[in-house]
């Protein structure tokens, strides 16, 4: 198995408000993937509830059976999609992946 995990940090500035929308919003484009891609394991996301700076904002946790369905997952077009609608939301990105 292969855990991808993927953790975005929202770049300032942004009102609270705007911090809400902008997490409700990733959760919305990223979220359906995992239904969407049959060959996806397990898939996850989430909104962190630590008010820390050294935390991320949004995660997304997901399983693989092999390296091949993880680059399956990052060419489909339902993950380009995905990277392409959340494009305007200005945040850093930082990833794993690792033999489970």
């Amino acid at each position: 198995m292969i855990k991808h995990i993927v953790i975005f940090k929202l770049t300032p500035p942004y009102t609270a408000e705007e911090k809400e929308i902008f997490l409700k919003r990733l959760n919305e484009i990223f979220s359906p993937l995992g239904r969407k891609l049959d060959f996806i394991i397990e898939y996850k996301t989430g909104i962190n509830i630590l008010d820390a700076a050294h935390a991320g904002d949004f995660v997304i946790d997901s399983t693989f059976s092999s390296q091949e369905d993880l680059n399956r997952y990052i060419a489909s077009e339902e993950h380009r999609q995905a990277v392409e609608q959340a494009s305007g939301i200005r945040k850093t990105k930082i990833a794993a992946d690792y033999i489970d």
